[in-house]
């Protein structure tokens, strides 16, 4: 390690001991690293708000999504399963299983089944913003979000 590198680490290391002191001291505080969930907090019914996007996510594992943005399969499905369709399906299918990655928690989507038809094994996100609320990203920038809230 060159003396470039060294420096850099001890600052990032200052940086992640100094930070969160500091901001604690100011009266913010840092749940957001502090947030963890468990897959039973997942499992429900959310719908979006005015989208007729609808997910559910159920006790065994599995999970079917009707209306989901075809922005968001288009970044998410191989080019031969898009060229395949011509529309974007009403209902996908398959498994689900919750991602802790700190703030890129996820759900993830394992789409097993397109419109009732067997599909190629692909994984679609559905971020977190809380247990009750979840989002796909049509944007990959993150400056659209098709929100899904916990129904009922």
């Amino acid at each position: 390690m060159n003396q470039r590198q060294v420096r850099r680490a001890t600052a990032a290391l200052a940086g992640a001991v100094v930070l969160p002191v500091l901001l604690t001291g100011c009266g913010i505080t840092l749940d957001v690293l502090d947030r963890t969930h468990s897959e039973d907090e997942f499992v429900g019914s959310y719908v979006g708000d005015g989208t007729g996007t609808r997910v559910a996510l159920d006790e065994d594992g599995t999970f079917t999504a009707v209306g989901v943005p075809g922005d968001v399969l288009d970044d998410t499905l191989p080019r031969a399963v898009r060229r395949a369709l011509e529309n974007v399906p009403d209902e996908l299918e398959g498994t689900w299983r919750y991602v802790s990655k700190g703030a890129a928690d996820h759900v993830a989507l394992t789409v097993t089944g397109i419109d009732g038809l067997p599909a190629r094994t692909v994984e679609l996100p559905l971020y977190v913003a809380d247990a009750d609320d979840l989002f796909f990203l049509p944007d990959r920038l993150g400056r659209e979000k098709v929100v899904v809230s916990r129904a009922g």
